[in-house]
């Protein structure tokens, strides 16, 4: 029984660090392409330089694109896995968003939609007891 539960964790932990590692690759290969797109590229070109770099994120550790048209131009914003903080959350501040009004590049980065709505909290391995709380209403 000991056994069953001791091979159960080692794997646990092997896959957890596989998928932290194909998350490293990634970003290592987008951080080796991303200075080769410039404001104004069709989407397109932007997409072929960019995409292949995500293929060896886990699904799960992606965020999907985002589509819709306002005022008459088709807005699309595509997220590439730039960082990892291995806090077990897939943030916001972990991807760089690509918007592309009518299929040209327009923007790079979250000042342009106004910052990340999402952050990564990165935790202490101390643990700290604190008896003494304030609540502020």
């Amino acid at each position: 029984m000991n056994f069953k539960f001791i091979l159960l964790l080692f794997l646990t932990v092997q896959l957890t660090s596989c998928v932290g590692l194909q998350i490293d690759n990634a970003i290592v290969k987008y951080n080796n392409v991303s200075s080769k797109i410039e404001l104004g590229d069709s989407k397109g070109k932007v997409l072929s330089i960019l995409l292949p770099t995500q293929e060896d994120v886990p699904i799960s550790s992606r965020k999907s694109p985002e589509k819709y048209i306002k005022d008459g131009v088709k807005v699309e914003i595509y997220y590439m896995r730039s960082v990892r903080q291995p806090d077990g959350l897939t943030t916001d501040d972990e991807f760089v968003p690509y918007l592309f009004n009518d299929e040209k590049l327009v923007g790079i980065g979250w000042q342009v939609l106004g910052g990340p709505k999402t952050q990564g909290q990165a935790t202490s391995d101390t643990y700290i007891s604190n008896q003494n709380t304030t609540i502020v209403y």
